[in-house]
């Protein structure tokens, strides 16, 4: 049915990626800066509330330690530089 919402909250609605929704409001919403917040508040207490199946996949990198594992166990013989390595 798509969003059926005031035209500033289905601005808001829109931004936040919401496909289908019903609003509504009681008592006074005249002050348009009171609506836009009062709308992102509640947006903000939904997306409280994420079940699993709404988290982006991670992807996992590797640490250095475990990415150089092979380079760090080889037994490779250093070859000297010179004076620079006196100091270093």
């Amino acid at each position: 049915t798509g969003i059926v919402a005031a035209p500033a909250s289905k601005k808001i609605l829109q931004y936040a990626g919401i496909n289908d929704c019903f609003t509504s409001s009681s008592g006074a919403s005249a002050t348009l800066g009171n609506f836009a917040k009062a709308t992102f508040y509640a947006l903000s207490c939904l997306y409280g509330y994420l079940t699993p199946d709404m988290w982006k996949e991670t992807r996992f990198t590797k640490q250095p330690f475990q990415e150089f594992t092979d380079d760090l166990s080889s037994a490779k013989q250093i070859k000297n530089r010179g004076a620079a390595d006196k100091y270093s």
